[in-house]
């Protein structure tokens, strides 16, 4: 049985307004996803945005015992555990809005997963 092209257009309106409310809770989600993580010694801790971004940083008072080089590596080791940790989360939001097996969701895996880089 053919359908009218009325119904065709309906069904391809649902099928937009459905991507749309998706997209926009994809959004919201992203928007308000941050990802705080401490080193192991609670030293450091870094609060990252959903690209990973480094939105906040906080010393213990332990950290004035510790040399400039030391306070350094342990800084950027937390900041890159906690990227990884927000790409994650973003691959996860993500994942809802384009699918799991997708091209695009390999393309943004490509970006968020630190195995990746060379």
């Amino acid at each position: 049985m053919m359908r009218t092209p009325e119904e065709i257009m309906q069904s391809l309106e649902s099928r937009v307004a459905q991507i749309q409310e998706r997209a926009s809770r994809a959004e919201e989600q992203l928007a308000a996803a941050s990802t705080s993580l401490s080193s192991d010694d609670e030293t450091v801790t870094v609060t990252v945005n959903a690209g990973g971004a480094l939105t906040g940083l906080r010393f213990s008072p332990q950290a004035r015992g510790m040399s400039g080089a030391g306070l350094a590596e342990l800084t950027l080791e937390t900041y890159q555990r906690a990227a990884a940790e927000a790409g994650r989360k973003t691959t996860e939001i993500m994942g809802g809005l384009v699918g799991g097996d997708s091209e695009a969701m390999g393309m943004l895996q490509s970006f968020t997963d630190p195995r990746q880089e060379s």
